[in-house]
């Protein structure tokens, strides 16, 4: 779970996005699979302030692993990219927020150091912009991501 922050809750459909990443992090804790949720930190989300907090609606509980991060890539200064290889891990299924931004790289930047990056349709988010709406952003991303660097799994 990629930034899912209260900083970013006016992105669209944020609620709706959330809830149904709920739903996936149930799916994954009922089949004992391991969950990530990443933090950035900017001068938007700012280390400590009521922006910086997860979402109070995201299902995390306080043993879960967080990742903090300081830039788009959350495979940058992380060490990301060494947890998951020492847990043997090939395969990445990202969601949250930014589309273009954090989903993007970290699905790019998953492909090429390796590892088999899937997204569930619909669980990222964004704002619209002066060119394109969110909706558009999430579709033009789906679609790129979809073959070229991973897979985009239907929403069950």
């Amino acid at each position: 779970m990629i930034d899912v922050q209260n900083g970013l809750n006016q992105a669209a459909r944020f609620d709706d996005v959330v809830k149904d990443i709920n739903r996936r992090i149930d799916q994954y804790r009922s089949a004992q699979r391991a969950l990530l949720f990443v933090q950035d930190c900017d001068e938007d989300l700012v280390y400590g302030s009521s922006s910086w907090q997860f979402a109070p609606t995201l299902a995390r509980q306080s043993g879960d692993r967080v990742l903090g991060k300081y830039h788009s890539d959350v495979f940058f200064e992380t060490g990301l990219d060494v947890l998951l290889k020492h847990a043997g891990v090939q395969t990445i299924e990202v969601c949250g927020l930014q589309t273009e931004y954090c989903i993007d790289t970290a699905f790019r930047v998953g492909h090429d150091y390796g590892y088999q990056m899937q997204i569930v349709h619909g669980l990222h988010t964004t704002f619209d912009t002066l060119t394109l709406s969110a909706a558009q952003m999430l579709k033009h991303h789906e679609h790129i991501w979809d073959g070229s660097f991973g897979r985009v799994l239907s929403a069950q």
